[in-house]
Parts: C-alpha cells; structure tokens; sequence
C-alpha cells in the first residue's frame, strides 16, 4: 500500500509543478529578458569605446586614424592607432581594448568625414538586437545616436563628433 501511495504523491508533485511552469510562462517574458541584457551590454561598449576614442583623442589632439596616417573610413575599431608621438594601437595600447561585437551585430567600425567621427554596427532587422537598438534610441541624442534601415538591415551610427 505505502508504494502506491508514492506514487500518487509523486503524480500530484508532477502535476503541481507542470500546473507552476505553464503558469509562470505567461509571466515571465524572456524576450523583454533578452532585450534589456542587449541594450545593457550594448550601452557598456559604446562607454568603452567612447573612453577609448576620447582618451586618445586627449592625447593627440586628433581622432584615432589608419595605419599609414589617413582617416577612418569604414575601418575596423580594433585596427586604428592613436597618433601620439609614439602611435598606440586602441586595441592593446594604453590598456585599452575595444570589446568584441555582440552575437548577432557586425564588428565595430569607425569613419571620420571632416569634423564628424562616428563608429557603427549593424544587425538583422525584425530582431530582438533591432528591438534593443530601437529601444537605445531614446537614450541618447539624435546628434549622438542615428539608426536607419534598409530592407534587412538596421544600421548604427554612434557619433563622437559632429
């Protein structure tokens, strides 16, 4: 007798929790979840490459530039060196780094034209990274913070300068 009772208790404790879990999931909203993780990570990148940009732009009076001295132009964050009187490169040089792109967004790239420097990165449209972007938007300035799109793509201007 003592078995079958067990086994009604473990078929009610079976049940309760599925009664729980099925409850819970209407609560709980992993996709808003998953959005706020991605404006989170998204706003401590654009700090730390804002620092790294501005401290080198401190140091030389100049934006970062190309190799070989010319402007950024669609140009790789990680690959631009600070022209100091010995030239660093912004990731490594100076204990700076530029952090790695999130899943799913194209790595960091900068490009100056005259006066503005803004660096960029883009995502798929109609995902939870294009929500995250939509979201940061009301975040900052429109001097600051420009999102535009095309058919499948948002892209991000985040600009230093204008």
């Amino acid at each position: 007798m003592r078995k079958a009772f067990s086994l009604l208790e473990l078929l009610i404790a079976v049940a309760l929790a599925g009664v729980m879990a099925y409850t819970a999931s209407f609560y709980l909203d992993t996709k808003t979840i998953s959005k706020e993780n991605i404006k989170t990570q998204l706003q401590s990148h654009f700090n730390i490459i804002t620092s790294i940009i501005l401290q080198c732009k401190e140091y030389s009076n100049v934006f970062p530039i190309q190799s070989g001295g010319t402007l950024a132009s669609d140009t790789l964050l990680n690959t631009l060196e600070c022209n100091t009187t010995t030239p660093y490169q912004l990731d490594g040089g100076k204990g700076s780094f530029i952090p790695t792109e999130l899943s799913n967004f194209t790595s960091y790239k900068a490009t100056q034209n005259g006066n503005e420097f803004y660096f960029s990165t883009t995502t798929p449209i109609n995902s939870t990274n294009d929500e995250a972007l939509t979201d940061l938007n009301t975040t900052f300035s429109s001097n600051q913070y420009e999102l535009t799109y095309d058919a499948t793509t948002a892209y991000l201007n985040f600009y230093l300068s204008r």
